[in-house]
């Protein structure tokens, strides 16, 4: 399909005016009422203010009239689903004319006739007794104080089409006005359509739909083939008050997005002293005078270099140290704030009364935490749902927790705030594994030959058939685009094993032309992990890829933003808009500040609440000053290609392993390219240099010298024999 074919239709969606409701679900006793006292010969003023005026709109007879007439309608409509056509016609059929019936239609009942004059002359009802405005309205139309009665047969004659309308007209109400029950089929309040598209989903009830909208939330009709956002709101309408009226009632999850719901409580919050001692974070904690620290077991009494008087101060103190390293920092404010919450609400002591048990006892709760401390859903920090944990800890992660707290403890004892550290005894003896590096996570060379062929296929349903090298006009820009920087992505990880974090935050300031023995190569500096500089070679082809990649953020019309943040590696954890120094020594307003790799579509406007608590889009904003990508849209890229890998692994000859495509992450091509560079003899040492490492024993993992000498060593042995 072409972007014209694509393009939104002009006009309305076909969801807005399409019916929801069945003719009869709409109809309610006041109505009826209403249209009694128009068969009763009440004035169609006096009967609107009775019986149809809660519902607003102009004061004018003109929109009664109307309101009438589509009324009217609505229980012919109804009469006919329901085989009651003759009551219909009956109840609906408008009063017989002849000059008595236009004489007594010409006659307005005597209190409206009172009211016209009281407004129209600036008086008031009490200025004349009743029998001084009686004698008025009678000398005004003419009439007899005592008019000669009918005789019976002409009275008869009046009174029996009123009495069959009347009749007929309490029939249609029995029938078509019964408030719904919970356990209705659908079948019977909504128009058929609408009705077996609820039955598609496996809706059969009023019920049903009640519980099904409250369990999946305000984007339920998704789940509902066929069904719209616009008419799944416009059902909403309608079920919500009957709902509330059956003690079933929908819930807000059901009637507002969560992400508006998120804002309504944000801004209730911070309306609000929000402070308080529970499962709350760090930043709307209030610790008890009892457990803030000033008295704890080990708390010194001499002045510390932190200038903390509590435990909490302490906490942030600490963590301010890691601000330069936003992932560090993240990870370690996570583990404090557990931990903190723990020592206050399960062991009811401040953090400065630790001791050796509580550190076991902490290893036994986070291995299995209660669900009160859960959280099975994400949820912002503001909500009163957040809680620490996800789920039990892993034995890796257990072994991280506990290690975090032991560097926490230990800096608070030697900045002179706690006088020991109670998990200096713990974590040596902790019976956990060891984080390390598996370098066997990694595409061998069938395997990469697959996902390149995946991408080819890919790439020539959206883009050129010739391929990267064919300039010629895509057939899907945006998915094409999309495909060129995954393409990007691919060879710069196999060509230079930039981690997910590195490939994000490199800035084409840091690309350079330089020479090597009198041979000309473009070289990229980063800054990576442990804020240690290095840089790696780029090959022509995928500087080729990065031109590219270039022209397609600027054909997406990502550009310069000032009023956005400027995202590197350093940024400092919650910074926002700041002049941070990117690679290669550019800083925010010189062009080479760009992102190497780079969003490619604009932000997306984001809802947020006005000062009076109503939703508003606020102004789409890039979040990074350039366009450059959050890692997260990276990972989640890659994963996209990587599960159409998976799902066509069987097509290869031989067929290869869909478990391992699926398991594959970004950082399987930065194993790729370690292991291929040890495979085809890089020295260690430059091996080293080129990914990053710290230290030459984490790069000797690719190299196996142990491994290699073992097999070598142990294929010196004989068989024997089995016999």
């Amino acid at each position: 399909m072409t972007a014209a074919e694509t393009r939104r239709r002009r006009g309305r969606p076909a969801g807005r005016t399409a019916e929801v409701a069945a003719p009869h679900a709409l109809l309610r006793p006041h109505h009826f009422s209403f249209l009694r006292a128009l068969a009763e010969g009440v004035s169609l003023r006096s009967a609107w203010e009775r019986y149809m005026a809660f519902a607003g709109g102009p004061d004018d007879e003109r929109h009664f009239a109307a309101q009438l007439r589509r009324l009217r309608r609505q229980v012919a409509q109804a009469a006919r689903a329901q085989g009651l056509e003759d009551d219909a016609a009956t109840a609906l059929a408008e009063p017989v004319a002849g000059p008595a019936g236009d004489a007594a239609a010409a006659v307005p009942p005597l209190a409206d006739w009172i009211a016209q004059c009281c407004a129209e002359d600036g008086l008031d009802p009490e200025d004349r007794d009743a029998d001084a405005w009686r004698q008025a309205w009678q000398d005004e139309f003419g009439l007899d104080a005592t008019p000669a009665p009918l005789p019976a047969d002409a009275a008869g004659a009046a009174a029996s089409p009123r009495a069959a309308r009347l009749a007929a007209l309490n029939r249609l109400a029995a029938a078509l006005s019964t408030p719904p029950a919970l356990d209705d089929a659908l079948a019977q309040w909504f128009t058929p359509a609408l009705a077996a598209a609820l039955r598609g989903a496996g809706l059969l009830s009023l019920r049903d739909l009640v519980d099904f909208a409250n369990l999946h939330g305000a984007r339920w009709f998704r789940l509902v083939p066929g069904l719209g956002a616009v008419r799944a709101r416009r059902l909403l309408d309608w079920l919500r008050p009957a709902a509330a009226g059956l003690g079933h009632p929908l819930q807000d999850t059901a009637l507002r997005p969560a992400r508006q719901l998120a804002l309504a409580r944000e801004l209730a919050l911070a309306q609000v002293q929000d402070r308080r001692f529970g499962i709350v974070p760090l930043e709307r904690l209030a610790v008890p005078p009892d457990l803030d620290g000033r008295n704890g077991t080990f708390r010194l009494a001499t002045p510390n270099v932190l200038g903390a008087h509590t435990d909490l101060q302490a906490i942030e103190a600490w963590l301010r140290r890691y601000a330069m390293s936003p992932r560090t920092h993240a990870s370690y404010a996570r583990e404090a704030e557990r931990f903190y919450l723990w020592c206050l609400c399960a062991r009811r002591k401040p953090l400065s009364s630790v001791d050796e048990e509580d550190l076991h006892a902490y290893r036994r709760f986070i291995a299995s935490p209660p669900g009160d401390w859960l959280q099975p859903r994400a949820e912002a920090r503001a909500s009163e749902h957040w809680r620490p944990f996800r789920g039990p800890l892993s034995a890796l992660s257990q072994r991280h927790a506990l290690t975090v707290i032991a560097s926490m403890l230990g800096a608070l004892l030697k900045a002179g705030y706690l006088g020991a550290n109670a998990a200096a005894g713990v974590t040596p003896h902790l019976k956990l594994p060891r984080p390390g590096i598996d370098v066997r996570r990694s595409f061998d060379e069938a395997q990469w030959r697959w996902l390149m062929r995946c991408w080819d296929d890919e790439y020539r349903s959206a883009g050129a058939p010739g391929g990267l090298a064919d300039a010629g006009p895509d057939a899907q820009p945006a998915r094409a685009r999309s495909l060129r920087r995954l393409r990007l992505v691919l060879e710069l990880g196999a060509t230079t094993g930039l981690r997910l974090i590195e490939l994000c935050t490199a800035r084409l300031s840091g690309l350079r032309r330089e020479v090597f023995e009198g041979e000309a190569l473009w070289m990229l500096e980063v800054l990576g992990k442990g804020h240690r500089r290095r840089s790696v070679p780029i090959y022509d082809d995928v500087k080729a890829l990065i031109d590219r990649h270039q022209a397609d953020m600027a054909a997406a019309g990502i550009g310069h933003e000032p009023g956005a943040p400027l995202r590197t590696l350093l940024t400092p954890a919650g910074a926002g808009a700041v002049d941070a120094q990117v690679p290669g020594g550019a800083i925010d307003g010189e062009g080479d500040a760009r992102p190497l790799i780079g969003a490619l579509r604009p932000a997306v406007p984001r809802w947020r609440l006005d000062a009076l608590g109503v939703p508003v889009l606020e102004p789409a904003r890039q979040a990074d000053r350039w366009g450059a990508l959050e890692p997260s849209a990276l990972y989640q890229s890659l994963k996209r290609l990587l599960k159409r890998a998976a799902e066509r692994a069987h097509e290869a000859g031989p067929a290869l392993d869909a478990a391992a495509f699926r398991s594959a992450s970004t950082h399987w091509l930065r194993h790729f390219f370690a292991n291929n560079a040890a495979a085809d003899g890089v020295l260690p040492v430059a091996l080293m240099g080129a990914m990053g490492h710290a230290d030459l024993k984490t790069t000797s993992l690719y190299t196996r010298p142990e491994q290699q000498l073992m097999v070598r060593e142990l294929a010196k042995v004989r068989r024997r024999g089995t016999s």
